[in-house]
């Protein structure tokens, strides 16, 4: 009977959407990431899960979306590429994403 209760408990684990507005080269999850000459989703998703890894946080899904209304034309790293992270993750980590740079 408890064994059931455990595997029910999987399968109802809640999560919650997250989003980051990338940034021309001031994103923390570079800061210890090989250069890539082509990023790929999947090597995206890989460097964004180990990050979130290192702060005891665990991705569930990944996507990239781009909006056009928060692209910034300028060359300095702090500047908004246009590109809109969305990460779900476990939920309860809502301080801890908005401490690192991530918004509901």
């Amino acid at each position: 009977m408890i064994f059931l209760s455990l595997m029910s408990c999987d399968k109802n684990r809640s999560s919650d959407l997250f989003y980051y507005d990338e940034t021309g080269c001031s994103d923390p999850w570079w800061n210890d990431t090989s250069y890539y000459d082509t990023l790929t989703t999947n090597i995206y998703k890989e460097i964004i899960a180990s990050y979130l890894e290192d702060k005891n946080i665990e991705l569930i899904s990944f996507g990239i979306n781009y909006d056009s209304a928060k692209a910034e034309v300028c060359l300095a790293c702090f500047c908004r590429t246009g590109n809109v992270l969305q990460v779900e993750v476990e939920a309860g980590r809502k301080q801890k994403m908005r401490r690192i740079g991530f918004y509901p």
